[in-house]
């Protein structure tokens, strides 16, 4: 009974990969390659052209410029000038347990967690420039998982960097979580450090949705969630080939799993 129930959700998994995943994937694509890059100035004309129409308009564009900030940020750990950052300590330790086996024997059993402690991003709107200087505000706030941000830092520390010298700081966009309760045995390791940033000067793409907010123009995420966000520092041409090689990823992991979960599930049933 075992084999067809792995079976069975082996075979579920494949067909999420093989055409849910995948087509999410060649959605983007599709997107990527049917949208062309448009200017500032096309952007602002089209945007406002509708606002005596619908003040709220929003029209999916592509952008491509360079990454700014609207004020100076440095990040928390590394002290660099960037963009943008988001930053988390992940605490790690470890809890050694004693437990008998099958056969009685009393064996020592080591596990070890890593959770969250902290977590902070930068509190000022990103911006992505063209060569002209002409500005565009890119959407962050509360949506850090959705940009492809660079990983510029990941080390573990011995001590966890907000314990003492923390201050609040309404610049700050600052969340601290409690950590679980383990047993008697429990030991801290250490504190893993890590910061993704956007580079000052880093070159952007960018593909959202365009609004006006004070005639200041947003690129967002778009309102439809079927459509992609993306915020990065790869070209046109990465992202591209990267959607295409993840269409075939999910496809030939759709095929194996079905393959895989079928024989299982064969094998269970003859049993």
């Amino acid at each position: 009974m075992g084999l067809v129930i792995i079976g069975i959700l082996l075979v579920a998994l494949g067909v999420w990969l093989a055409v849910f995943q995948r087509a999410k994937s060649a959605n983007v694509a599709m997107e990527i390659q049917a949208q062309p890059t448009k200017t500032y100035d096309e952007v602002k004309e089209a945007l406002e052209a509708m606002q005596d129409y619908d003040p709220n308009y929003r029209e999916m564009v592509e952008f491509k410029g360079y990454a700014a900030s609207s004020q100076p940020v440095k990040t928390p750990f590394t002290n660099q000038s960037v963009a943008y950052y988001v930053a988390e300590t992940v605490q790690v330790s470890e809890d050694t347990e004693e437990y008998r086996d099958s056969n009685g024997q009393m064996k020592v059993r080591t596990t070890k967690h890593e959770d969250r402690l902290a977590e902070e991003e930068a509190s000022c709107d990103l911006i992505v420039k063209d060569n002209a200087g002409n500005e565009i505000v890119v959407e962050t706030r509360g949506i850090a998982n959705k940009l492809d941000l660079v990983k510029t830092t990941d080390r573990l520390d011995r001590e966890d960097p907000f314990a003492n010298v923390y201050v609040h700081d309404s610049g700050r966009v600052f969340r601290r979580y409690n950590t679980p309760t383990y047993g008697p045995r429990h030991r801290v390791i250490g504190y893993k450090q890590i910061e993704k940033t956007f580079p000052l000067n880093a070159a952007l793409y960018v593909l959202g949705e365009a609004y006006m907010v004070a005639n200041r123009i947003h690129i967002g995420p778009p309102r439809d969630s079927k459509q992609p966000y993306i915020v990065t520092t790869k070209s046109e041409e990465q992202m591209l080939k990267s959607t295409q090689s993840s269409q075939t990823t999910s496809m030939v992991a759709g095929i194996i799993s079905i393959v895989g979960g079928l024989i299982l599930f064969i094998v269970g049933i003859a049993k």
